[in-house]
């Protein structure tokens, strides 16, 4: 672990303060922890960057088939029962 100083608004400090009373925690163990989790792999996953980066992984794939085929059987072997159901 590195020591380093830095210059934190007085508003905040008390915020943190506070924080730090109810958390039973150090003032220096909540600003490690928050640099963490926003900083490092320890934060929780961007959704809408997980959703981009997710997108199209099985646009090559062969053997699997159509979306559209899929949809279209599912339908059509439903759609009979659905109908006389009425």
């Amino acid at each position: 672990m590195k020591r380093t100083q830095l210059y934190i608004e007085d508003d905040v400090f008390k915020v943190l303060k506070r924080i730090s009373r109810e958390k039973a925690l150090s003032v220096s163990e909540l600003v490690r922890d928050a640099i963490r989790k926003v900083y490092t792999l320890e934060r929780p996953a961007d959704a809408e960057f997980v959703l981009r980066e997710a997108a199209g992984i099985w646009k090559d794939r062969k053997d699997i088939g159509s979306t559209e085929d899929y949809v279209r059987k599912a339908r059509k072997s439903t759609r009979s029962k659905r109908w006389e159901a009425r």
